[in-house]
């Protein structure tokens, strides 16, 4: 009885030593800051405007303050344009590449979109006056880093925004 006792004890401290680097890891991934650093949006307006797309480039900087190195498995997130008053969906955006986060240092994620008109029709025109006039708007991008430790995976919510226009 005492022997069992003991084994599992030592299978215990074992295993909670081998999650340690787990949780470590996991308390880093969520000190990150994400910032929205560049939204370089482009209408190509095409006949019929069934044929018009919006290119995006974006890149998302994360500051790691940890000293601990992290990699990301992925990462996405729901871009959104807030103008004329509303909050306009445009669609998923995902960094297809993992990215490598240098300890106490900033990475930056870079991804190009195509959106079509059909995925963007509601958003049209405020889309249009955010990028052909210039007129005040709001990118937002809402997502999850997501990683993987010791075969346990787990995920890092973040919200960023970036104004743009006059």
């Amino acid at each position: 009885m005492r022997r069992a006792l003991a084994l599992s004890a030592l299978v215990f401290l074992v295993g909670c030593e081998a999650l340690n680097p787990a949780l470590r890891y996991e308390e880093a991934a969520r000190q990150l800051r994400f910032s929205l650093d560049r939204v370089e949006p482009q209408v190509e307006l095409a006949f019929p405007l069934e044929q018009s797309r919006l290119r995006l480039r974006l890149e998302v900087g994360v500051d790691n303050p940890s000293d601990q190195r992290l990699r990301t498995r992925r990462v996405s997130g729901d871009l959104r344009l807030s103008a004329q008053g509303a909050d306009h969906a445009l669609g998923s955006v995902s960094f297809p590449e993992g990215a490598d986060l240098a300890p106490m240092g900033r990475s930056t994620l870079k991804v190009d979109v195509t959106l079509g008109y059909g995925d963007l029709k509601t958003a049209w025109g405020p889309l249009s006056g955010a990028v052909l006039r210039r007129e005040p708007a709001t990118w937002g991008l809402n997502g999850e880093a997501r990683f993987e430790v010791l075969g346990i995976e787990f995920g890092v919510p973040f919200r960023t925004r970036k104004d743009s226009g006059r």
